[in-house]
């Protein structure tokens, strides 16, 4: 069986750990928590603060050449351990790079400069430092990652962050909790794992939105040395999809009554028909996936890997997906999400109104 690869999190504290960074650096990835923060622990960490007015140099993407890139990279650090050249989103969030590198031979000179700086692994007193912001359409992900430049990085350091699994999510919370000296309960954490928008495809929650929610929390709590249930109830952000959940949750366990409270809540909050339509129909697709890979002969682990891998599916919402789904069943999911595609039409073409055409639609599930 082959090992799981380490997050890249994992990898670049090893590196920083043995002095092993090497003279340029691509930070990139779905996780810009990650991408920022090692970009700042790196420029902290080979530079010293009273000289990086000078050891430190932001390029801007409107005006940065590949001349200046080596200009300013080679000259020799005045108190740090490098000189860093620091060039935030080389590619931006539509996989673009700047300007002065949109012609092929200036981007094939940076891409061979940057192959010549791995080939000096890590010592001398220089560090080239990127970053690639987050790609929202998988095409521009693509087309970053055939990228010569992008290319010549993988010789050199690629740290790519991905999505915390739900272990190092824990991890994550567990930390922030300690440094604050915040006592905790293992449930706790399973609470904001739980009501947390982490890990759902259908927002935009990462690590910066927790990092926010996490502070509140602790925030609320105050002087007591415990974080309570209720300091994570009253603050934590509450998302729509959330409910969503909980409501064909309640259903499955034949409790109506409170799906129809979670529903008008929902509408009462503002959310329209459609938008809750759209956000019902991805959560039911996503049951009947994993109940149709669970009767694949997949067990639950490897639908969670599957559903990483294809959709970016959080393990802990993979995991309550299937649950509640496998109480419907495959065939009772298959006619519900049947049931839900002609919701729609039916409120367009006047036949019901909005909050009717949903009503109807729950008390036939």
């Amino acid at each position: 069986m082959r090992e799981r690869e380490e997050h890249a999190f994992i990898r670049i504290e090893k590196a920083l750990k043995a002095k092993k960074i090497p003279a340029a650096v691509l930070l990139c990835g779905t996780e810009e928590y990650l991408v920022h923060h090692y970009a700042e622990t790196l420029i902290n960490t080979f530079t010293n603060k009273a000289s990086q007015a000078l050891d430190l140099v932001t390029l801007d993407r409107d005006t940065v050449t590949f001349n200046s890139i080596v200009e300013n990279l080679e000259t020799m650090p005045l108190m740090s351990e490098r000189k860093i050249v620091y060039l935030p989103d080389f590619f931006d969030s539509k996989g673009k790079m700047p300007k002065a590198f949109e012609g092929k031979e200036e981007a094939e000179k940076l891409a061979e400069y940057i192959d010549a700086l791995a080939d000096g692994g890590t010592e001398g007193g220089m560090l080239l430092l990127m970053t690639a912001a987050r790609q929202t359409d998988q095409r521009n992900d693509s087309a970053v990652r055939r990228n010569a430049v992008f290319k010549a990085f993988a010789s050199a350091g690629t740290f790519d962050f991905d999505t915390l699994d739900d272990a190092q999510l824990r991890g994550f919370i567990e930390k922030r909790f300690r440094s604050c000296g915040k006592q905790y309960r293992p449930g706790i954490v399973s609470l904001i794992v739980r009501e947390g928008g982490y890990g759902n495809k259908n927002i935009d929650y990462g690590l910066f939105n927790l990092e926010n929610d996490l502070r509140k929390i602790i925030a609320h709590s105050g002087s007591n040395p415990e974080i309570l249930p209720e300091d994570v109830s009253s603050v934590l952000t509450v998302n729509p999809e959330n409910n969503i959940f909980a409501m064909i949750d309640a259903i499955s366990k034949n409790r109506k009554d409170e799906a129809f409270r979670l529903l008008h809540n929902l509408l009462t909050d503002g959310s329209s028909e459609f938008q809750l339509l759209a956000m019902i129909t991805k959560q039911l697709e996503l049951m009947l996936t994993t109940c149709e890979l669970r009767e694949s002969g997949l067990n639950l682990p490897a639908i969670q890997k599957e559903m990483k891998r294809a959709d970016k599916v959080h393990e802990f919402r993979t995991q309550k997906a299937l649950e509640t789904g496998s109480r419907f069943g495959r065939t009772e999911l298959k006619r519900i999400l049947a049931s839900a595609y002609e919701v729609e039409p039916n409120i367009k073409t006047g036949l019901m109104p909005g909050p009717l055409a949903l009503e109807y639609f729950i008390a036939g599930i």
